[in-house]
């Protein structure tokens, strides 16, 4: 007789209320829906998009260990969570891959998107140059373009 298995609890074991504080544990909320999405488990992948209303892109990718699941957000994640999307935190080195997914998957736009915020920082984190008014007028009237029509 295993007593390990015995006495084992998996996260799947949990009742739903459970979860969803362990998941609202989870920061940033990209990592949990990167791990939670398209892994096969339906229960999970309902709880995580019940989430997903508001997305959070603040947090600096380029230099933590997280910046691996960039890519996979935006080709496994984004597709499932494109029509949840009612708000929309970014950081302004994300625009570019955020246009490119919206131009490519939705017609250009978010189709429930009612707040967009764009985070400046002081220094773009790959050139560690400022940022000048001219590039944050361009961005501005892209981001008005491509996700208010």
């Amino acid at each position: 007789m295993n007593s390990l298995s015995e006495d084992s609890i998996q996260l799947i074991d949990l009742p739903d209320e459970l979860i969803l504080i362990i998941m609202n544990k989870v920061k940033p909320k990209v990592l949990l829906l990167c791990s939670i999405i398209t892994i096969g488990n339906s229960r999970l992948e309902k709880l995580a998009l019940d989430m997903c209303h508001s997305i959070d892109l603040t947090f600096d990718y380029f230099q933590s260990p997280y910046k691996f699941i960039i890519p996979r957000f935006y080709t496994h994640v984004m597709p499932c969570i494109i029509n949840n999307i009612q708000s929309l935190t970014l950081s302004i080195q994300h625009i570019r891959n955020m246009i490119t997914f919206v131009e490519r998957y939705s017609n250009g736009t978010l189709p429930n998107l009612t707040y967009l915020k764009i985070i400046i920082s002081r220094q773009n984190p790959m050139t560690g140059t400022s940022y000048t008014l001219g590039k944050l007028r361009l961005t501005i009237v892209l981001v008005h373009f491509l996700f208010i029509k």
